[in-house]
């Protein structure tokens, strides 16, 4: 991929925030001129041409396309922009409790849901070309302030505010998967490795439109170095054969500062190069 094209899918990446947020309104205010109505749809069809050229799969384009388009059941966007403020003729304003939505283009289903799909597909674009050392660069650049983050929590003295507790792997993964959602918006907790001998194991994280695994550790007094490089070898021979992973990315945590050469283990089980490229990443 040229750096012109990867620098026009970010900015397209970009634009879709401004975009969410401007259209998000219409509904929950319930009015919108036309002046408004029409500025929206062209920023909307500015966006869309510029986009669907860089998809370059045809099926992925195909869907691109079709999260426009919709169909006679299926509303999606093409629908919302036409007529955003439609009333549902099966909605009744006097149930509070009514299932059927005021809205017959609701702004969640027809518009966002299809939108955010548009999104990944351009995200992936830049992924399925891209080396996954240069997603376990970013992914490790960000990590590497994950102590400065969990420092302005912990010190934010907010009341009713309570400070995040990291007492086991549990608790790293909830703030883990948070900051990821930064970045990438399909971030998959939990995903299954295909079975091997009878067995099943599940990664920690998967990022598809990256093809990265994250894995988790926390250390504590019997999980030191030895025992660290271990279990992520042992761990990253099963997640090699999930088909979507082309890169894993460790985050050991170690509070505690039991590991005593935290920069041999991210130097030794850090390959760029490999299948799948791995990078270790130790923070305190």
């Amino acid at each position: 991929m040229s750096a012109s094209k990867r620098a026009e899918i970010e900015r397209l990446i970009d634009e879709t925030y401004e975009i969410e947020s401007t259209l998000s309104e219409w509904q929950p205010r319930g009015v919108v001129t036309p002046a408004e109505l029409r500025a929206g749809q062209e920023k909307y069809q500015s966006w869309y041409a510029r986009a669907s050229p860089l998809v370059s799969d045809p099926s992925s384009r195909e869907k691109f396309q079709n999260m426009y388009e919709g169909g006679m059941v299926i509303k999606r966007i093409k629908s919302f922009l036409a007529h955003p403020l439609e009333i549902n003729q099966f909605h009744d304003p006097n149930s509070k409790e009514s299932p059927i939505p005021k809205w017959l283009h609701v702004y969640a289903s027809a518009f966002l849901d299809s939108f955010q799909t548009q999104r990944t597909l351009l995200q992936a674009e830049i992924y399925a070309v891209a080396e996954p050392s240069l997603a376990l660069t970013e992914i490790g650049d960000m990590f590497t302030r994950f102590p400065r983050f969990l420092q302005a929590l912990i010190r934010s003295k907010k009341p009713n505010v309570p400070a995040p507790k990291i007492e086991k792997e549990e608790d790293l993964q909830v703030l883990v998967g948070a900051c990821l959602r930064l970045m990438y918006d399909d971030v998959r907790p939990e995903d299954y490795v295909p079975e091997q001998a009878g067995g099943r194991s599940r990664v920690d994280f998967l990022l598809p439109t990256a093809g990265i695994v994250v894995e988790t550790k926390l250390t504590r007094e019997s999980l030191t170095d030895r025992r660290v490089g271990e279990e992520l070898a042992i761990d990253w021979n099963r997640y090699a054969r999930h088909p979507d992973c082309r890169g894993i990315f460790a985050l050991v945590y170690d509070p505690g500062r039991h590991l005593m050469n935290p920069a041999g283990l991210e130097s030794d089980l850090t390959q760029s190069q490999g299948n799948p490229a791995t990078r270790v990443l130790v923070i305190h």
